[in-house]
């Protein structure tokens, strides 16, 4: 016996989840997303959690699909490791879809991740027919039986690695590795299930050869770990419910709070823009019988921002010249409610031309 740990992570949140317009493939392939910038920031959250926990995977195993690598990358960076592509633990997809994506190899994957090595040659094919429940189910167990024996003999002194797959396949292989005998059973008499959420971890630990019981050889130690994600689970998926949370809930949850951070924003902007300024007019007295602009004038301004502002009342010109006032004015309202404190004055010199 040489491999004794495996974690399974599933990849992070996929950038067509959220609202349209959604990216375009960077393999070109259908259905093969790269991962939203929330869940490039979840891939970074799981790789530094399992930077923090031993064992270390000392290789990934990773689904073809680009969100999957996306998912590997950071892990393999902080821990200095390889990242193999493994056809076995790719996605599930229905006979009856229209669709069966056949993903990406390496040389078109390659210029995208540099942790990615070309060392491994997969072990088994899911069908491009798509597969039920029962067919993904099948397609785990053959993986293992090959798989197990191929890794030990290529890898004889690593203990411990990690599969970066998708939901269906992350169930499926913990089912078939537990010893189960399909997809829909429960782990216990208590009802639970394996957790698949966005970025989840799971953990398996080979159990050492005189415990064994029924012939089951790993148990379950972590299952869909998420609490080192800032927002939890997320869009956990299983086969008895889909999507727990709904993923059309889920995007108008995200749309509606991007639309409330673009209104909190636009409103910072306009007050940064806008500034209330008053000030005391101080207008010469040659042309009126009172220092008072008449209520019935029309007034406008010009270059208010600047040292010499101009001003026209009516049909006469003034330059101002900006004055601190020795103290401070309060005007009031008409109601003589609401009061605005004054501390500059302007002093307005005539230039309208004769």
């Amino acid at each position: 016996m040489v491999l004794k740990n495996l974690y399974i992570a599933r990849h992070g949140y996929r950038a067509n989840w959220l609202p349209e317009p959604h990216p375009v493939s960077p393999t070109g392939i259908d259905s093969d997303p790269p991962l939203a910038k929330h869940g490039e920031d979840q891939a970074k959250e799981l790789a530094h959690y399992i930077l923090s926990i031993e064992p270390h995977p000392e290789i990934i195993f990773s689904s073809p699909f680009y969100r999957c690598l996306q998912t590997s990358s950071p892990i393999a960076e902080v821990l200095d490791v390889d990242i193999v592509l493994e056809t076995g633990i790719g996605e599930w997809y229905k006979p009856e879809r229209p669709v069966i994506p056949n993903p990406a190899g390496f040389e078109t994957l390659s210029p995208f991740f540099s942790k990615l090595k070309n060392t491994w040659e997969p072990t088994v094919k899911p069908s491009l027919k798509g597969e039920t429940p029962e067919q993904i189910f099948a397609r785990c167990q053959e993986f293992f039986q090959k798989f197990i024996p191929k890794f030990e003999a290529k890898y004889p002194h690593v203990e411990t690695i990690l599969f970066v797959t998708h939901a269906a396949a992350k169930i499926a292989l913990g089912m078939a590795l537990l010893g189960f005998n399909s997809v829909d059973e429960p782990l216990d008499d208590e009802g639970t299930r394996l957790r698949a959420g966005a970025c989840s971890l799971d953990k398996y630990e080979r159990v050492n050869p005189e415990e064994i019981e029924d012939g089951k050889e790993w148990k379950i130690t972590m299952n869909g770990n998420c609490e080192f994600l800032t927002d939890g689970e997320e869009m956990h998926w299983d086969f008895q419910n889909g999507f727990e949370a709904g993923s059309d809930a889920d995007i108008k949850a995200r749309k509606a709070a991007l639309e409330a951070s673009k209104q909190d924003k636009d409103q910072l902007n306009a007050q940064e823009e806008y500034e209330d300024v008053y000030v005391t007019l101080e207008i010469p007295n040659n042309n009126f019988n009172t220092n008072s602009i008449p209520p019935t004038a029309k007034l406008q301004v010009s270059g208010l921002h600047t040292k010499a502002p101009l001003f026209k009342v009516d049909n006469d010109i003034y330059q101002g010249d900006w004055q601190k006032l020795v103290g401070t004015e309060v005007a009031f309202t008409d109601d003589m409610g609401e009061n605005y404190v004054v501390t500059d004055r302007i002093k307005l010199e005539d230039v309208t031309p004769s």
